[in-house]
């Protein structure tokens, strides 16, 4: 049954509405039909699946009230996280009440709100507001993070504007015990050098690291320990538990013969553990490794044996009963293969308490273990591994382990009683001399960047460990190589690719040909803060391993051009230097340059009154397709070009000024002629592109159009004779998430 439910929980959440949930529910009904023991499995199957139908209804289907679209809807709310001080104010909070609708603080739903308010906001305080919300939806692209879907999981429903100059605070900073642990932590540790480590490991809370903090732990593939998991809670459970048993042997008090101490011991571990993460504020990756020690410590002291895997699968069943898409968190995949990594290798490779040898011996093959298990995951989810990783965890680890976690549990209690900073020093300059050690490893050691993994190429990697671990005919383990190979070798591959980015309105383009990138635009950038190129272009540059040879900006505009000082701070600025040679701050030059055998032509121009019509426009060609990019070009600049007599025609076509109705004149989609259009536009926006009227006028020569807004990232793949499109909203769109 615990099967059933887990497998009608995976299914329900990836593949409702599809041909397979149909397919894979009409095999269980008739495989149970005749076989009477899979009765069971169906039960837990449709178990699952009401799960999944329970949770969505209850906790994930919210509406706004039927208004209009710029409708100020009044609201209650109270502020769980501030992610920003900097105005305007950016905050997510809990909606208690909209318009006449209550919501208890289990159920209700969350929003992140833009507030112009001078005073400051904190976490806890709650008010009345009347708030222009609408309904969460973000960008989407390919291989990079997928903000909608992790906004779903933390249940982000809507975003907004708050209207109000004034704000009547009703309550402030939360009081509570999470709260003010968190305060005497931040205090205790504020000293130290390495405040933002020690903060982390006790709270949870990663507020106190910095972007280069995450960046580094990630790269060396230490960033597993920041994050309470089944480690941290392992190891307060067994420092507790040793703690307990040797408390108890010194003062050796009057036990009942028949009572079995280990349970006393492993009763005040799990105690101290639950405390722990109740501390973190309960975070997913803390509550999802207490649940498994919770339900191995059952198992074993009830059926006297661990009975390991039955307890993998129990936990697994409450983790999903509790909240069936937690599915969607990688870390549930990370964690749970992590453990039968560990039962594998103990299970060959026992720990022996007499052979201080055997037991290194084994913690470096559970390591190495590690390492090769969930390298697959890693390549899936991070494009990536890395190298030094696999020696630094064999002296991390330990650190960790046995130093570092019963100094920090030691510091929190003295610092009870007294001031004890001096001894967080004993162990911070040590660490503090390690780390510098840390960020003196080259980066070519820390990550390797395998590039973008399907998951296809996951499940085969995954399939061969079964084969060969429990089925006698290992040979059978060719089969998923072979496929792998075959998939390689005879997969027919595009000549050349464009890629046009969703960026809301803006435009950010690449072309990829062999490996290496042109980029055109660059998009916008935010309160001078955070761009387009930070969140989606450099992640996906990485995540498929490109070199960029040429950029182009067409114009400064900031939603072309928004994004250019951070892509020059990433190390790309020699990128301009050939269209750009006065500067990227000064218009491209009219020239033709060989691109890794196609044609990139820039048109030259007469100078106009405006930017927009001093836009670089940028032909890319080869033997049989061509793509025109035209910047925010109107209908004057396209006028100029036919005049100059220049070859416009062109398979691909990016509508000028992201289809304003002052550009796409009827002359200069007659001299393009393009099959296909692309408007890069925003869902929704204020200026409402494409205009009604340059779809007409595209629609009349039968032209194929798209828009980012509506459905991502456009990507088009040039074969020798035809080609394909694809889009990110089409190539993955969940039933439960409205794009």
């Amino acid at each position: 049954m615990s099967l059933g439910f887990v497998v009608g929980v995976v299914i329900t959440v990836f593949y409702y509405q599809t041909l397979e949930f149909t397919i894979i529910t009409i095999s269980i009904l008739i495989v149970s039909t005749y076989f009477k023991p899979f009765l069971t499995v169906l039960l837990g199957f449709i178990c699952g699946i009401c799960c999944v139908a329970a949770h969505f209804i209850l906790f994930y289907s919210f509406e706004l009230p039927e208004q209009h679209e710029k409708y100020a809807y009044s609201v209650d709310v109270v502020v769980e996280e501030v992610i920003s001080t900097t105005p305007p104010q950016y905050v997510k909070v809990k909606i208690t009440r909209l318009e006449d609708s209550e919501y208890s603080h289990f159920r209700a739903p969350y929003a992140l709100l833009s507030i112009n308010f001078t005073q400051p906001i904190h976490s806890g305080d709650a008010f009345n507001a009347q708030v222009r919300l609408k309904n969460y939806r973000s960008i989407k692209n390919f291989t990079v993070f997928d903000n909608q879907l992790y906004a779903f999981t933390q249940k982000i429903a809507f975003k907004g504007t708050v209207l109000n100059k004034q704000l009547n605070i009703k309550s402030s900073q939360k009081s509570n015990a999470v709260s003010a642990y968190r305060v005497y932590v931040k205090k205790l540790v504020n000293n130290a050098e390495l405040n933002w480590l020690y903060y982390t490991l006790l709270t949870g809370d990663k507020s106190l690291m910095t972007f280069e903090h995450k960046e580094l732990m990630q790269s060396l593939g230490l960033s597993h320990l920041l994050a309470i998991s089944g480690l941290h809670i392992s190891l307060v459970f067994g420092f507790c538990y040793f703690v307990t048993r040797f408390c108890l042997k010194l003062v050796k008090p009057e036990l009942n013969q028949a009572l079995n101490v280990s349970i006393v011991y492993s009763a005040v571990g799990f105690v101290v553990a639950f405390i722990y993460v109740y501390l973190s504020n309960f975070i997913i990756s803390a509550t999802r490794a207490l649940i498994m020690l919770g339900c191995y410590l059952l198992l074993y002291y009830l059926a006297k044996q661990s009975l390991r895997w039955r307890s993998i699968l129990f936990a697994l069943v409450i983790i999903l009963a509790i909240n069936p898409f937690s599915v969607l968190n990688p870390g549930l995949y990370f964690s749970f293969l992590a453990v039968c990594i560990i039962f594998i290798v103990l299970k060959q490779f026992p720990l022996r308490g007499n052979s201080l040898l055997a037991n290194i011996r084994t913690l470096f093959i559970i390591q190495l273990g590690l390492f090769i298990g969930l390298l697959p995951l890693s390549l899936y989810f991070f494009n990536g591994v890395s190298l030094a990783g696999l020696v630094l965890n064999l002296v991390a680890i330990p650190i960790l382990s046995f130093v570092l976690m019963p100094a920090l549990f030691l510091s929190v209690l003295l610092g009870l009683l007294t001031d004890w900073y001096a001894f967080i020093v004993l162990y911070d300059f040590p660490l503090a001399y390690f780390y510098q050690m840390l960020q003196a490893i080259p980066q070519q050691v820390r990550w390797l960047n395998a590039g973008q993994v399907s998951i296809t190429t996951v499940v085969l990697l995954y399939s061969i460990v079964p084969l060969l671990y429990f089925i006698e005919l290992r040979l059978l383990a060719c089969i998923p190589i072979l496929t792998l190979l075959f998939n390689y070798y005879f997969t027919q591959t595009s000549l050349w690719q464009l890629n046009v980015f969703d960026v809301g309105h803006g435009l950010m383009v690449l072309i990829e040909k062999d490996k290496h990138a042109f980029i055109y635009d660059f998009g916008p950038s935010y309160f001078n803060r955070f761009s387009r190129v930070t969140s989606v272009l450099l992640p996906y540059i990485d995540a498929h391993s490109l070199t960029v040879s040429n950029a182009i900006v067409s114009h400064q505009d900031n939603d072309h051009a928004g994004g250019v000082a951070h892509f020059k701070k990433a190390g790309y600025a020699t990128s301009f230097d050939y269209f750009h040679p006065s500067g990227v701050y000064n218009d491209c030059i009219a020239t033709t340059i060989d691109f890794q055998g196609l044609s990139i032509q820039t048109f030259a121009k007469e100078e106009f009154n405006n930017s927009n019509d001093n836009s670089c426009v940028v032909k890319i060609s080869s033997a049989n397709h061509s793509v025109l990019l035209t910047g925010d070009i109107s209908k004057a600049r396209e006028s100029k070009l036919i005049k100059q007599g220049h070859d416009l025609q062109s398979t691909v076509l990016l509508s000028p000024h992201h289809g304003s109705d002052s550009s796409s004149s009827v002359e200069f989609i007659e001299a393009v002629n393009p099959t296909l259009v692309i408007h890069s536009s925003a869902y929704q926006g204020q200026w409402q592109f494409p205009s009604k009227a340059v779809v007409k006028r595209y629609n009349k020569i039968n032209a194929k159009q798209y828009s980012t807004g509506d459905v991502g990232q456009i990507r088009v793949d040039f074969y020798a004779k035809h080609l394909e499109l694809s889009t990110a909203r089409g190539a993955e769109s969940y039933w439960f998430i409205k794009d």
